[in-house]
């Protein structure tokens, strides 16, 4: 039989994701309930409002917002107003930071990641996983990214952000690992290996 401790902490790892999946739910809830909650109180009596109608209002209205930007005209004026506001010097960096990294690990966005691939690191023999994310000359490559050149991503483990280095392809080798098992490898500093790993053991 196993010692208790060993029981404890296996059942403790299960357990933490879950409880923090949990609360970043039931905080962003909260948030959404209090600002449309607010919003609706304001409009109509008291009386009409109900704990949850807030979150019920939510979906509707990120449903509505989402096909409006579907259209042309909407998009432009959301693209006006997204211009107004990265021109507040603090409000700019938090809001692209937050933007571009939400964009990023977008389904649409995700397939600019073209192939899991490990980096050369100098000096010494280390290797590090990245994803290219520019290949081909004259797929709106920057002119400075020659054509024995590729830009790779390098994601952080443990935080958000990354660098992008542009590097020849001999320094660079293709894995056949898909974007998510690496990027699951990556957040976790290797520590929690891939998905049909995890279901196995």
């Amino acid at each position: 039989m196993k010692p208790i401790s060993k029981i404890f902490f296996k059942g403790l790892i299960a357990i933490i994701p879950l409880i923090f999946t949990l609360y970043l739910l039931f905080w962003l809830a909260g948030t959404v309930e209090l600002a449309l909650g607010n919003i609706f109180k304001f409009i109509f009596p008291d009386s009409w409002y109900i704990r949850g109608l807030g979150v019920v209002l939510g979906i509707p209205l990120v449903i509505f917002f989402g096909a409006f930007l579907e259209s042309l005209t909407f998009r432009s004026l959301f693209n006006n107003l997204e211009e107004l506001v990265i021109q507040i010097p603090v409000v700019k960096s938090i809001y692209t930071t937050i933007r571009d990294f939400s964009l990023l690990f977008s389904s649409k966005n995700k397939g600019k990641f073209k192939q899991v691939v490990l980096v050369n690191v100098r000096p010494g023999n280390g290797q590090q996983i990245g994803f290219i994310t520019v290949s081909d000359v004259g797929e709106a490559s920057p002119a400075f990214i020659t054509d024995d050149q590729i830009a790779v991503f390098l994601p952080f483990s443990y935080q958000m952000g990354g660098n992008t280095v542009i590097i020849s392809r001999e320094n660079v080798t293709e894995i056949d690992m898909s974007v998510e098992d690496a990027l699951r490898f990556i957040a976790t500093a290797g520590v929690v290996g891939n998905a049909g790993d995890e279901k196995n053991k």
